[in-house]
Parts: structure tokens; C-alpha cells; sequence
């Protein structure tokens, strides 16, 4: 198998199955031989920062010289972003090597009228192989929730983290913040440690705590009146917290509360008794590197990339834009999927934008908001609202009527970026 043909098969199956919770997958994971099972595995479930918070904890974890696995969703550029191992994207051969191997189970399942989704056989997929490479920690994203998520096939994990909570999802997961939140804290389970955003809604700490209560955990998070913001910038923020300093080149305020998410959870690995030094806590953070993050592509005029695809990420770029670029005129690139709550998140950048370019945001599902009914609702807050037949075609009409000194941002899906980026690099 090549790794052309592994990625054709892991496209072609079913795109999303009904959520009947772990059966499916725990016997998929039992006719592998439960792989999952020999791995220390860090969770992390949320809302919004949790791939930030999964790049930030494996960059720590490595520079203090255990050897990671890293499952994060979705991709930018490359569909092996999502499986990584010691800071590296999987090698291609290696990938359709395991898969091949792994194809008589799924036939079997397919037999028993058990085929797989999608997101199954990518999640078993990096089970096998991060088990095979014998990493020290596997640092494993959620899909969507966590309670009913198939990576929540696991035993108790060394660690759960919970990100940054907000309404999402909602004909999955519930239409509130406690229902969210419940799903979310899920993949708490007796025996695990817990770390959490120490700036979640209400609502959604009361969950946590209560579910942590009930196991016997007491939660870490972090304290903010023990942050102090020291700068920033579009590249990164240096800060300091509780006596020392920080820098996590991933711009934004919220970055910075993701960062102290990851050192609640290396604290709670140290209590834990694993060896996680200061200076490689500083270290992993200051080397974090993660693509379609608030990503400059280009200086002139400011282009980024930023994967915000839900009202609460899009808010925090609207209001990370605002504090990077004060007074800046913006050009709003935007693509969503219709199953994201769209209503609320378009106008965070629409009523930020002097133009609004709406496009498709495709993926392997054809769930992509048309552009014309997205340019609709974006006319209620911009005046200037154009449409255009794909994000490199969204972009190279940014860059003609971008000014130098405007801001260009593409945002709404990461399934949008890559073609932006390539409208981007063209004059």
C-alpha cells in the first residue's frame, strides 16, 4: 500500500457515525489487540485552544526527553499533522505499512456490520502506531465532546486536560453550557489526574468540579491574578507567572491562558512523579510550533492564517486582532461549515472587516456554508461583502485591494487555509 492509496482509504470511509457510544470502537480496539492500552496517554478535551494546548504539552514533554506521540485534528497543509511522533510528522510509508495491516480487522468489522468511521479508523490507526513506536507519553485530542468521542475508549489516562468551554456542536453535544461541559468532562475518570483553563465559564467550572468531586480529583488550574502579560506581539507573548518568565510564540491573549493550561497539567505530572524540569517547561513552550494559529504568511500587506472555526475561537481572533493590530483596517477570508454555529460566529468578523470575502470551506463532507448565504448575513455588518468560488481565489482578491499597511486574515475552517495560503504567495 502507498501512502497515496492509505489516504484514499482512510477518505473513503463513512464520514460520521451514529453516537451510540464506545461499543464499536472498543471492540475495534480489542481485535487490535488494544494497543491504547499500552500507552501513558494525556487527553485533552474543550472547546476551543485544545490543539494549541496538545502542541504546547508534547513541545514540553519532549524538550525534557520523552519520547511523544501526538494526535491532534484537524490538518492545515499536510494530513500527517495529525499523527506525529517526537515532534515529527509520521512517515509516510510507515502510515500505509500499519494501515495495511490493519485492513483485515476493518473488513471484519465491515462484516459484522461494524465498518468504521472515518475518524475511528485514523484514531485506531494512531494507536497501533504510536504502541509499536513505544512512545513515552501519546498526547491524544478529542474529536468532538469527549464522553461519547471514540479516543474515550481508553482506561483512566496519566492526565485530563479541559480547554476553554463554549456552545458548540450543539445538535451533538446539548444547547448548553453545562450539557457541553458535561460532555467535555467525560474522559475524567477515577484514578486520573486533572487539569483545567483556569478561565472557564462558570457554568462550565461548576461541571468540572462537580464531576471531579464525585471521583475523588481535585482539578489544577492556574490562578490569573499570578499572570503578568509582559508583551505582545503578532509572533508570540512573553509573560511571567508565579515568579517566572515565559514566551509561547503563538500570538493572542488566549494563547497565553492556553499556555498556563499546560503548565497546571506539567505540574500535575510532576506530582505525578515524572521528571519535567523548569528549564524544559520554558523551553517546550518558547519552541511550540503550530500552523493556522493567528500564522503570518506574508508582511506585506499582513497576511495570516487562522483555524477559529466556532463563535468563541472567532471572538478571541477578533479581539486578539484588535489588540495586535489597533486601528488596523482588516480584509475578513472566511469559510464555515454549516453545522458550526454561524449565526454567531460571522459577525465577530464581518463587523471587524472594511470587506468581507466569503468562500467555500471545503472538506471530504460537502458540509461547507454556501458563500452566498454566508455573504447574506455578513451584509448585516459590513458594508464592502464580496464572494468568490474558493479561498486561493478569496485571497488573491484580498491582496488586490489590501492596502500595505491593511491586515489580510483568512479564517472559519482550517479546511480553508492551505488554498488560502497559496493565494497569498501570489502578487
Amino acid at each position: 500500500m502507498t501512502y497515496e492509496q492509505a489516504l484514499d482509504y482512510i477518505h473513503t470511509r463513512i464520514h460520521r457515525g451514529t453516537r451510540q457510544g464506545m461499543p464499536r470502537m472498543r471492540l475495534l480496539m480489542e481485535k487490535l489487540g488494544n494497543p491504547q492500552k499500552r500507552l501513558k496517554i494525556i487527553h485533552v478535551a474543550g472547546s476551543n485552544g485544545k490543539g494549541s494546548t496538545c502542541t504546547m504539552l508534547e513541545s514540553v514533554l519532549r524538550q525534557a526527553g520523552y519520547r511523544t506521540g501526538l494526535f491532534i485534528s484537524p490538518y492545515v497543509f499536510d494530513f500527517r499533522e495529525r499523527i506525529q511522533l517526537c515532534g515529527e510528522l509520521v512517515d509516510k510509508q510507515l502510515m500505509a505499512d500499519t494501515l495495511e495491516t490493519m485492513l483485515p480487522v476493518f473488513q471484519e468489522m465491515k462484516a459484522l456490520d461494524q465498518e468504521c468511521t472515518e475518524f475511528e479508523t485514523l484514531t485506531a490507526l494512531a494507536f497501533v502506531i504510536f504502541a509499536q513506536a513505544g512512545v513515552d507519553f501519546a498526547v491524544i485530542e478529542v474529536g468532538i465532546g469527549g464522553l461519547l468521542d471514540c479516543t474515550n475508549v481508553i482506561d483512566p489516562p496519566v492526565l485530563a486536560v479541559i480547554g476553554a468551554i463554549s456552545l458548540e456542536h450543539t445538535e451533538i453535544l446539548g444547547n448548553t453550557i453545562p450539557e457541553i461541559a458535561a460532555q467535555k468532562c467525560g474522559i475524567i475518570k477515577a484514578g486520573c489526574r486533572v487539569a483545567a483553563y483556569c478561565g472557564l465559564h462558570p457554568e462550565a467550572r461548576a461541571v468540572l468540579e462537580d464531576t471531579c468531586a464525585s471521583l475523588g480529583i481535585t482539578p489544577r488550574l492556574a490562578d490569573p491574578a499570578a499572570l503578568e502579560v509582559l508583551s505582545e506581539r503578532d509572533r508570540g507573548s512573553c509573560f511571567r507567572y508565579a515568579g517566572e518568565e515565559y514566551f509561547v510564540p503563538l500570538a493572542g491573549k488566549h494563547q497565553v491562558y492556553n499556555a498556563l493550561t499546560v503548565l497546571s497539567a506539567t505540574a500535575e505530572l510532576r506530582e505525578a512523579g515524572f521528571d519535567l524540569p523548569e528549564e524544559a517547561v520554558q523551553k517546550g513552550l518558547a519552541a511550540t510550533r503550530f500552523v493556522g494559529r493567528l500564522q503570518i504568511v506574508r508582511d506585506k500587506p499582513k497576511c495570516l492564517l487562522d483555524g477559529a472555526h466556532n463563535p468563541g475561537k472567532l471572538k478571541a481572533l477578533a479581539q486578539a486582532l484588535e489588540e495586535l493590530y489597533p486601528g488596523k483596517p482588516l480584509i475578513c477570508v472566511m469559510g464555515i461549515m454549516r453545522r458550526k454555529d454561524y449565526h454567531a460566529a460571522i459577525p465577530f468578523m464581518a463587523g471587524r472587516s472594511r470587506v468581507f470575502i466569503a468562500v467555500p470551506a471545503e472538506d471530504f463532507s460537502g458540509e461547507s456554508l454556501p458563500p452566498e448565504e454566508m455573504a447574506h448575513l455578513a451584509a448585516r455588518f459590513c458594508d464592502d461583502v464580496r464572494v468568490c468560488a474558493s479561498a486561493e481565489e478569496g485571497a488573491r482578491l484580498a491582496l488586490r485591494l489590501a492596502h500595505e499597511n491593511d491586515v489580510v486574515v483568512a479564517c472559519g475552517s482550517m479546511y480553508l487555509l492551505g488554498d488560502a495560503k497559496k493565494g497569498f504567495a501570489l502578487d
